[in-house]
């Protein structure tokens, strides 16, 4: 009874073997793969259908089981026969490795295997399994891929390098070398043409093996008749075989010196006219040159006519900046003379308007002075005459009136007639009257020759040197001159003085006397059309209510500061007014020769250039301006105490 149980198991395990191996060799025989199972004896114990096709081991190989049989038909179809042996070897010395290499076989194809070890639970080794699979369309497909981006790759780097440099030999030197590495073929170059169709290899990229044929002149001279407008129309051709290609003997002789058995054509355009060929030459053998390849080069042809009609464009330019240049320099030269000549004549207008200027002043004051002085003399001799007379007249007066008193003592009685005549002539009152009248008149006298007197001091014709003088006395002399401008009756300019203890000033007194009747006079024109909007009609007069609104104030001050950068002592002057003031844009103008504010005909805009002048070359001084508009101006005039070298 145990017996026949024991029968029935293994006829079950027999059953259940057969079926596991069944289904095992299903499962190799629906695989895409070749599948070879070897056992721990190193024999062949399966494979399936798949494995028998990619190899194509004879029937009767299999059925001998032996590995080493089946390897040697193996090894002859593997292009590095050596290395699979040295894996599998390395693979039986270590059976519990995992592996997995690609095959190439010498037919093309390409394999990847993949080998594992057959392993217990526990284990324990059983074998190895190899596994086999063609992935020669896979690797095609990568290749092709491969291949469009090294050609995208290469168009794409020549069109950086076109747009990045403007050298076309470095351009299409880079260009054949990479078409040449990327071809894979002996021998790429460009060919120009010259006017008569001969031409030069001008740029060439070749494999040692073969002849170099750069800088060589060639005259093809079946080329124009047979090829010229083929390529003239952007036409290309690839030739597999020069001898079955139908070309002309002439062209095939010329092929043949250059060692050239297959040839790519691709035309260089430059304005629609053909410059040039690329060229590729296959010289070991035929070739069939693939889509990709012409698709290639025509590509490479769009980018290269581009760098070459850049490349004549940049040397046009070149050319035309070369004869600019050539034209700046002489322009520059031009330029240069003319700038001298220019800081010449600038020169030249700038010592003719400064001596103009000093002329102006020079004989604005010989003038001024001359008529001062001579009115001065000539009122000067009458006033001298009746000022010396006028005490004579005085006593001989006096004198007078003690005699008739005295008659009218002794001769209390009068005849009718002298009665008459002392009632006519209010003898009484002229008595009384006429006393002061003469000393009114000496009033008057005594009034003229102050005024006479300064005026002398105002023109000061005979002081050109530099001398101590008070300066308060220079500007009463100029408010003298000045007074008939501010009186009640004109502008009603109150005048306010605040002098400070200042001692004699070394100094120029006739010019410093000119600044400040220009500085004045300025202040009084200033004063004289303010406010904007006038009542009255007349410029010298103002309504009492223009005068109560707007109150017109110069203001004169003076005082002695010292410097502590320099440990100096000057004087400072300072005018202002209450006037309309200075705009901004005008006050750093207002120094500049024949520069003025004021309408035609009222001013020739050197009063204060001559000031400026006269302060800062003459005294070495400084004249600023100080003006807010709307709220009046101030000019401050800063000389030192005592002239630079002079001595005290």
């Amino acid at each position: 009874m145990m017996m026949a149980q024991n029968i029935t198991d293994i006829k079950q395990a027999q059953k259940d073997l057969q079926r596991s191996h069944a289904l095992l060799k299903a499962q190799q025989e629906a695989a895409i793969d070749g599948i070879l199972v070897i056992d721990e004896k190193r024999a062949i114990t399966s494979y399936n259908r798949r494995f028998c096709e990619m190899w194509s081991i004879p029937e009767q190989v299999w059925h001998t089981g032996d590995k080493e049989t089946v390897l040697n038909c193996m090894l002859p179809l593997v292009a590095q026969p050596q290395r699979v042996f040295s894996q599998m070897e390395y693979l039986d010395e270590n059976p519990t490795l995992i592996s997995r290499e690609e095959m190439y076989l010498t037919d093309g194809r390409v394999f990847d295997y993949y080998s594992a070890p057959a392993l217990s639970t526990t284990s324990e080794w059983y074998g190895r399994i190899w596994s086999f699979r063609d992935i020669t369309e896979r690797k095609q497909t990568e290749a092709r891929l491969r291949q469009q981006a090294e050609r995208e790759q290469l168009v794409s780097g020549i069109n950086q390098r076109i747009r990045q440099s403007l050298k076309l030999d470095e351009v299409l030197n880079t260009a054949v070398a990479e078409v040449r590495q990327l071809l894979q073929c002996d021998r790429v170059t460009i060919y120009r043409f010259n006017p008569d169709w001969s031409g030069v290899v001008v740029v060439e990229s070749v494999s040692q093996e073969w002849t170099p044929i750069l800088g060589q002149n060639i005259q093809d001279e079946c080329f124009q008749k047979t090829k010229a407008s083929f390529y003239q129309q952007g036409q290309i051709r690839a030739i597999e075989d020069i001898y079955n290609a139908d070309l002309a003997e002439c062209h095939i002789e010329l092929l043949e010196q250059f060692q050239v058995r297959a040839n790519l054509v691709v035309p260089l355009l430059q304005d629609d006219k053909l410059w040039g060929l690329l060229i590729a030459h296959h010289c070991e053998k035929t070739r069939q040159w693939q889509e990709t390849e012409i698709d290639l080069l025509r590509q490479l042809s769009v980018q290269l006519s581009v760098a070459i009609q850049q490349a004549a464009l940049f040397q046009q330019l070149a050319d035309e900046l070369t004869e600019r240049k050539a034209a700046e320099a002489e322009l520059r030269k031009s330029k240069a003379t003319l700038k001298k000549q220019a800081t010449a004549l600038k020169k030249a207008l700038y010592e003719l308007q400064q001596a103009q200027i000093q002329l102006i002043q020079t004989e604005k004051m010989s003038s001024l002075g001359q008529l001062v002085a001579g009115i001065a003399h000539e009122i000067n001799n009458p006033i001298t005459f009746i000022y010396g007379n006028i005490t004579h007249a005085d006593k001989y007066t006096h004198d007078l009136l003690e005699l008739v008193q005295l008659y009218a003592k002794h001769y209390p009685q009068p005849m009718t007639e002298i009665e008459d005549l002392i009632e006519d002539i209010d003898y009484n009152f002229l008595v009384e009257d006429f006393p002061k009248l003469l000393s009114s008149m000496t009033m008057g006298v005594n009034r003229i020759r102050q005024i006479v007197l300064g005026l002398k001091n105002f023109s000061r014709l005979d002081e050109a040197e530099h001398k101590p003088v008070d300066i308060h006395e220079g500007i009463e002399n100029t408010l003298l001159i000045l007074q008939h401008r501010m009186k009640p009756d004109a502008a009603n300019i109150q005048l306010i003085k605040e002098y400070g203890d200042v001692p004699p000033v070394e100094c120029y007194p006739g010019q410093l006397n000119q600044v400040f009747m220009n500085l004045l006079n300025n202040a009084i024109d200033a004063l004289d059309n303010y406010p904007p909007k006038r009542t009255s009609k007349s410029r010298d007069t103002f309504t009492s209510k223009e005068i109560k609104d707007y109150p017109r104030i110069i203001k004169i001050s003076t005082e002695v500061v010292e410097r502590t950068e320099s440990d100096d002592k000057n004087v400072v002057i300072r005018i202002s007014d209450n006037g309309p003031g200075i705009p901004k844009e005008l006050q750093k103008r207002i120094f500049d020769p024949f520069f003025t504010t004021k309408t035609v005909g009222e001013g020739t805009g050197l009063g204060l250039s001559i000031s400026y002048q006269i302060v800062v070359e003459k005294h070495g001084g400084q004249l600023q301006c100080l003006s807010e508009p709307g709220k009046g101006t101030e000019f401050v005039v800063e000389i030192p105490l005592q002239l630079k070298g002079s001595s005290e």
